[in-house]
Parts: structure tokens; sequence; C-alpha cells
């Protein structure tokens, strides 16, 4: 069968779409969007910041605090040994003498001791000294315990425990005598030193 004359078989052109609308695949408010962190985002990150560095000032806070509080608990614990050491070997000089060298042992109380014990000792050394000599005084101490019993500033009263043994040329040696005494100590130009004794009934 012949073509019908003024009729076109050829099928029908689609139109072919622009470059310009093939580019965007996304609405142009979407596409600005995507590119930049969202407000919600934003605020987030700096709260989670802000947390950070609070928990960062905390913990420097808390090593500090600790770092302090060690330091403290050294130096008082250091103190404390200082002041027993003083104690302890303050009784020992006052219950330790030997009429061979009883200038000596005075001396030693003497360097010692600070303030009017330490006045009204040396004031009374020569007549301590003759007497040992004269008696042929030995004596022996031996602290057996200390511990502090008060403290305030830079004294102290410390309860001293000690064996003392006695000999002269009256009689034989004597066994351990044990007494309590209680000796103040006091800071005096860096060291503590004996500022009072007495024996504790």
């Amino acid at each position: 069968m012949a073509d019908e004359p003024g009729v076109d078989n050829a099928p029908p052109e689609v139109p072919t779409p622009s470059k310009e609308d093939t580019a965007v695949g996304a609405p142009p408010a979407l596409a600005e969007e995507s590119g930049r962190p969202s407000a919600g985002r934003t605020s987030g990150a700096a709260i989670a910041a802000a947390v950070l560095s609070v928990a960062a000032l905390a913990l420097v806070a808390l090593s500090g605090y600790f770092g302090y509080s060690h330091w403290q608990a050294e130096r008082d614990a250091h103190e404390r040994s200082e002041i027993l050491d003083a104690a302890r070997q303050g009784v020992v000089n006052l219950t330790t003498m030997n009429f061979e060298h009883a200038d000596e042992d005075v001396q030693r109380v003497l360097d010692g001791a600070a303030g009017e014990f330490r006045d009204e000792f040396e004031a009374r050394s020569k007549d301590l000294v003759a007497v040992m000599q004269e008696a042929r005084v030995q004596s022996e101490g031996e602290v057996r315990q200390a511990a502090i019993e008060s403290q305030s500033g830079d004294s102290a009263d410390v309860i001293v425990a000690v064996a003392q043994k006695v000999s002269n040329a009256g009689g034989p040696a004597q066994e351990p005598r044990g007494q309590r005494m209680r000796v103040t100590v006091r800071l005096d130009d860096g060291r503590y030193k004996i500022v009072k004794a007495g024996f504790v009934q």
C-alpha cells in the first residue's frame, strides 16, 4: 500500500533538557545548606568544648589540692619528728652525766636549751659539776618512749619516759629507774630546743 501523501511517519522529537536543568540535582536552598554546618551542630560542638574545658580545670584544681595536701602532710610529719628528736636528745643529755667529763656534759645540755631554762641551768652548772666530781657521780639515761602532748605554733609539750641508772663513790650502781618527764621544746634559731623540763608525778 502506497504511503499516503502529506502524512509524516517520523517519531515526535522529545525536547532535550538544557545543561542548566541537569546541573542542579537538588533545590538551591538544600544545596547551600549541605555546604555548611547547621546551627544545631555548631552549638553542640561549643557545649562539648566548654564541658571539656571545665573538666580540665577541675582536674588541674584537684591535682593542685592533693599535691598541696601531700606536701603539708610531709611537712607536719617532719616537724613532729624534729620535735620528738629534740625532746629525746634533751632528756638523754639531762639524765646522762659523768664526773670524768662533767664540763662537756653540762655544755651539751646548754647547747640543746634556750630561754630561762638555759639561763638557770648555766647559773647552777658550776655547783653541779663540783658535786658530781666530789661524789664521782655517773648517770646514764635511756629514753623508752616519747609522745607529743600538745603543740602550739613553734612550741610543743612532750612526755618522755626515761630509765636512768646512777652510781657514785658511796655505793654500787643502781638498777635503772623509770621516770617520766615533761619537756617543752621551742623553735630557736631554726632548731627545737628545751625551754622547760620537769618530772611528772
